[in-house]
């Protein structure tokens, strides 16, 4: 009788010891299923991409005179789907220098169209708009680009100076580049991501 109580007691002791392991094996797994959801922060949405589909350029000369504007239509941004003509060609005078604005909007829902320009200005040094040129003797000057907080070309302002001898056509390439994965620094180098890639037309004459 007396020996049966002891294995009682020992299986007693052998259950408890294995309910211990048990739960320290439990609380070892949950432990490092928290570190392991902690690494990857799953419950951290990536940053999306803007929708884009609609860039309007102004140039107004700064001699006196109408100012122009031209919109580009893209109906996917960045999709396969190339974006529209200009609605015009840009009609420059040699010899003028315009004052340029550009503005960016998501017009997917007529009845509710965005305005990306303000985010854009709001997160400055996240981005810069780089213009291109083609055709001899017109230039977007680096130094005539509004700048950010830490003084980078921000580019939502701008110049497009004519040469006095200019004359044929060209083109404006607008590149709204994001620097979201790489620091801008002094914003002299486009970014990897690219939030716009549309080209506006000219003719000097």
């Amino acid at each position: 009788m007396k020996r049966r109580s002891q294995l009682m007691a020992i299986n007693q002791q052998e259950n408890i010891f294995m309910t211990q392991v048990r739960t320290i094996r439990i609380t070892l797994a949950v432990a490092a299923l928290a570190v392991a959801v902690g690494c990857n922060d799953p419950m951290e949405p990536a940053e999306e991409q803007e929708l884009i589909t609609r860039v309007t350029m102004t140039l107004t000369p700064t001699g006196g005179g109408a100012a122009q504007t031209s919109v580009i239509e893209d109906e996917d941004g960045l999709g396969p789907q190339a974006p529209a003509a200009p609605s015009i060609t840009f009609q420059l005078t040699p010899g003028e220098t315009y004052n340029g604005t550009i503005r960016f909007e998501d017009a997917s829902d007529p009845a509710n169209v965005e305005n990306i320009t303000e985010e854009v200005e709001e997160e400055a040094l996240l981005h810069r708009v780089f213009y291109i040129l083609t055709g001899t003797g017109v230039d977007v000057p680096d130094n005539s680009l509004d700048t950010d907080t830490n003084g980078a070309p921000l580019g939502l302002m701008y110049q497009v100076v004519v040469d006095a001898a200019a004359t044929g056509n060209g083109t404006i390439q607008v590149i709204l580049s994001h620097y979201d994965e790489e620091p801008k620094g002094d914003g002299s180098e486009q970014s990897d991501e690219t939030d716009v890639d549309v080209t506006f037309a000219f003719t000097v004459s």
